[in-house]
């Protein structure tokens, strides 16, 4: 299962570099080396993950990423200069996120966490490649501005057909796959847009610039991080 994973993934970023080089053909410098760091440091991000997951020290990481997904929040609260109580919901909203998403890394299997990252990580992917692409309309620009109805369709399309390679090592039907390969690429669709909605309301572009080409740990994990909150309640 891993290796097969790792293989599809390895694909994906190679199709990922020669799309990466056509959207370059024509623009400035300055945008294609942002287009290169930032494909670079997705795929640094992806094996720091996939260890940490394989080694079982993704508690470790999930409480880490929790901590200064914290530290961004309040940040941002600080920078909008709003008031307490519209930053306390938020705030009781993240902390319940974070404590379901290190449940879920403490009780679900290795395969499983596995899966859900995969699948986090072809819809992201796929998302923003087929949108760059394909994508003329918008999905929802007045929260996330370069999300398009091509990018989502074409990323839930790759997402579950390239789940249908996976359903014997974790243990579900291919009906059951499908559902869950569609119930995380959904979660992980909403988890982008709170994250994305809370930015637009402390009029911010990203969280910070702890990753470049990324943003901050929330702009990169926020998808990660609601998905596997949610495979948590309620699959598990």
């Amino acid at each position: 299962m891993y290796v097969l994973m790792a293989n599809i993934l390895l694909l994906f970023f190679g199709i990922g570099a020669l799309a990466t080089g056509y959207l370059n053909k024509n623009c400035e410098v300055a945008q294609a080396r942002e287009r290169w760091s930032k494909l670079g440091f997705y795929f640094l991000i992806l094996i720091l993950v996939f260890f940490s997951i394989y080694t079982d020290y993704f508690r470790v990481l999930a409480i880490c990423i929790g901590i200064v997904g914290l530290y961004e929040i309040v940040k941002a609260h600080l920078l909008s200069k709003r008031s307490l109580l519209l930053f306390s919901p938020v705030l009781v909203l993240y902390l319940a996120l974070i404590a379901a998403f290190i449940d879920f890394g403490h009780r679900a299997s290795t395969e499983k966490v596995f899966f859900l990252y995969f699948t986090v990580v072809i819809f992201d992917g796929f998302s923003q490649l087929c949108g760059q692409l394909f994508g003329k309309r918008k999905l929802i620009p007045s929260i996330s501005p370069n999300k398009t109805t091509a990018g989502l369709v074409g990323a839930l399309v790759i997402a579950s057909s390239t789940s249908l390679f996976l359903f014997p090592s974790i243990g579900m039907s291919i009906a059951q796959t499908l559902m869950t390969t569609l119930f995380i690429c959904f979660s992980a669709l909403l988890g982008d847009l709170l994250a994305s909605l809370y930015k637009r309301s402390c009029q911010i572009k990203d969280y910070s610039t702890l990753i470049p080409g990324h943003g901050g740990i929330l702009d990169r994990f926020d998808s990660f991080i609601f998905s596997g909150a949610m495979y948590g309640l309620i699959y598990l």
